[in-house]
């Protein structure tokens, strides 16, 4: 077990931790999120003794200091040395390991991750996932009871996801994970508690349907809005819209939905986008039902009192004619200086 006392750490003058107070359970796997800068790696390179706090205690109730690994976001691996190489250096100069012994457990371990058959290839030879593998694999030759995991799903394509995500159900059964990451749907999976830090400060703790199903303090449903919402700003009418595109679809990707979802919700965004003036700039949010294929699409810009769904005052007919067809609601609404269309798309067309 580690306990985190009242843990502060500044940096150029930026207060990265602010009185921070964390327990962490053997073989608990703890996932923390929140926002860039709010000291999640911060406080892993503290906890590993890279970096030293300001002040506060960390505490190992048990007597002694247990042996913490460490994945870094960018792995790390040496680039002149091959795959099995990377993992007998450690076990050897630190461990005073012979080199036989140290080949036999790195074998071993590349054997546990799926890659005992690249053992000779170099980093550069293997793919994001696999070289994230071969990073957790050195890390396990040093047999640490606690891994600390900085971001280990970044940048990895859905293959390598899946793969580096099987790695990780494995270890989570015999260590003691902690894990910072961006990636709600492994955090959902893999967490037995998550914390949710805000500007150095622990804002809430609890199980994944306690922070993430039921949050109750502001900071994280607002952060959680983002994460599970597609937010997309528009600032004149030659914006970028294949890269628009491509969001809807990897959103859509997300959540499962096939390619009919994807094409459907895409019309109704063209359509929705030629009723509403883009120059001022537009706010698109695109959000799903939790437990249910419902999507609801809500476009903001400023209100100039001009309607964009009448008749009389609309810019483009045909377009509306066809989103009335595409939303089972379709309306307007003004909050503040914004007027908002919100639309909730027809269900069955989703579905099919």
């Amino acid at each position: 077990m580690i306990e985190l006392r009242q843990i502060c750490k500044s940096i150029e003058g930026n207060q990265i931790l602010d009185n921070l107070s964390l327990t962490f359970k053997d073989k608990e796997m703890v996932c923390i999120i929140g926002t860039i800068g709010c000291g999640k790696s911060t406080l892993l390179r503290c906890i590993h003794g890279l970096v030293q706090p300001d002040s506060g205690e960390i505490l190992f109730p048990s007597g002694e200091v247990p042996r913490i690994g460490m994945i870094p976001q960018h792995f790390n691996l040496f680039p002149h040395l091959n795959v099995l190489q990377n993992l007998t250096l450690a076990p050897m100069k630190v461990l005073g390991m012979p080199a036989s012994e140290a080949k036999e457990l790195a074998m071993e371990h590349l054997r546990a991750v799926g890659l005992a058959h690249r053992s000779h290839k170099f980093p550069r030879e293997l793919s994001i996932g696999q070289q994230q593998r071969v990073a957790i694999a050195r890390c396990l030759v040093m047999n640490p009871q606690i891994i600390l995991l900085d971001e280990p799903l970044s940048a990895l394509d859905p293959i390598a996801t899946g793969e580096v995500m099987d790695v990780l159900r494995k270890l989570k059964k015999e260590k003691t994970l902690i894990m910072v990451s961006h990636k709600l749907e492994a955090v959902v999976e893999l967490a037995d508690r998550v914390v949710f830090l805000d500007k150095g400060q622990l804002c809430e703790e609890g199980t994944v349907d306690e922070v993430i199903g039921h949050p109750t303090k502001e900071a994280t449903k607002h952060y959680l809005s983002h994460k599970k919402d597609l937010h997309y700003k528009i600032k004149s009418s030659d914006f970028d819209r294949p890269e628009l595109n491509s969001r809807i679809e990897n959103y859509c990707n997300r959540y499962g939905l096939g390619s009919q979802a994807f094409h459907f919700t895409q019309l109704a965004v063209e359509e929705a986008l030629n009723l509403i003036p883009l120059d001022k700039g537009v706010k698109l949010i695109l959000s799903k039902a939790e437990h249910e294929v419902r999507m609801t699409l809500d476009i903001s810009a400023e209100n100039t009192g001009v309607s964009y769904i009448d008749e009389s005052t609309c810019k483009d007919d045909l377009s509306l004619s066809l989103l009335l067809g595409l939303c089972d609601v379709l309306e307007e609404r003004v909050i503040g200086d914004q007027r908002v269309l919100h639309m909730e798309l027809n269900k069955e067309s989703l579905l099919k």
